[in-house]
């Protein structure tokens, strides 16, 4: 079978054919003979909830497991619902009868895991389980999740698509069974820049945040926004390799500066700071939080004696209140998040 003619039998059951997530089954049509096989022979089918699903599917639609997808292919599945599989023809063609493993690494050649060389129609794997590449980011795998059965989803190798489930796979590899035409070199995603910054380093941020460490779906614009890496993505092609605040966005490296804390010192009572961050309910960092403040004026109006207080700086939003008055702090600030 040539790779192509795999990739369109395997995208026309996935988006034509009603199926359902079967242990053990390569293509039978779910009629009542076949429900009552295929609820008794094998215990993940037996599952009452399992069980269920399988009599309650109808009989137009098609049981698979995740390498029983392929092997039902190889075997020559057609969609016929008046054929006991469906048209398959049980270990026909030259194919064995194996589970996910035995498909990936003893019927296939050239296994990888770096998936930049990956090519349509290779066969993507990781224990226990099974799928087909069929290009563009994109896989055919049969899973009880997401759609519970033959399915369309993102190689999360390279990243996540909206609307699409994503799956991280361990290695891919050419399979004995598949023609596969010569290709010009697949696109490579860009390299992750050598990263400069860990998480909890504060930085300086200016830039455009995205929703993904791919630069997939670009929000907001900050400028001079002060704020902490909490997250870093290291996969190949990451862009925006560093998270911001715990999801505020995905941002690149060289938007970020390294942020530089002003001397404590010249914080004083009466001040007038500007203030870029959260505060707290007390100067350990516990308790109720504040809104965030951008660009914000507020006054000093109390300091922490103890230095080794995270939130030492007590702060009225409004630039007013009575020196030493509880009654006016809006929150407590660390030093990191104000300036004169």
């Amino acid at each position: 079978m040539k790779a192509l003619d795999l990739i369109n039998i395997c995208k026309d059951i996935a988006i034509n054919y009603k199926t359902l997530y079967v242990y053990g089954c390569f293509g039978a049509p779910l009629n009542d003979a076949n429900k009552r096989r295929y609820t008794k022979n094998y215990p993940y089918n037996e599952q009452e909830w399992r069980s269920a699903k399988i009599w309650d599917a109808s009989y137009d639609t098609f049981g698979f497991d995740c390498v029983n997808l392929i092997k039902g292919i190889l075997w020559g599945w057609c969609g016929d619902v008046n054929a006991i599989y469906g048209g398959a023809v049980y270990a026909s063609n030259g194919v064995p009868d194996t589970n996910a493993n035995g498909m990936f690494w003893d019927c296939c050649y050239d296994q990888s895991n770096d998936f930049s060389n990956i090519i349509p129609g290779e066969f993507v794997w990781m224990e226990g389980h099974i799928g087909v590449y069929i290009g563009d980011g994109f896989v055919v795998e049969c899973t009880p999740i997401w759609n519970d059965g033959v399915q369309i989803t993102y190689l999360g190798n390279w990243g996540y698509k909206d609307g699409y489930a994503s799956r991280t796979w361990d290695h891919h590899g050419k399979c004995n069974f598949i023609e596969y035409d010569e290709q010009p070199e697949p696109p490579k995603p860009e390299p992750t820049p050598e990263l400069k910054y860990k998480v909890g380093d504060k930085v300086v941020f200016s830039g455009t945040l995205y929703g993904t460490a791919y630069g997939e779906n670009p929000g907001q614009e900050r400028k001079d926004f002060v704020c902490t890496i909490t997250k870093i993505f290291k996969k190949s092609g990451a862009t925006k390799p560093y998270n911001i605040d715990d999801g505020l966005g995905w941002v690149s490296q060289e938007d970020l500066t390294p942020y530089v804390e002003d001397d404590p010192k010249e914080i004083e009572l009466g001040d007038t700071v500007i203030v870029n961050g959260v505060g707290t309910a007390s100067s350990t960092g516990e308790g109720a939080k504040t809104r965030y403040f951008e660009n914000q004026k507020m006054k000093v109006i109390m300091i922490a004696g103890n230095t080794s207080r995270p939130n030492r700086y007590a702060l009225n939003q409004y630039d007013k209140g009575n020196i030493n008055d509880p009654r006016a702090v809006t929150g407590w600030f660390s030093i990191n998040d104000i300036k004169k």
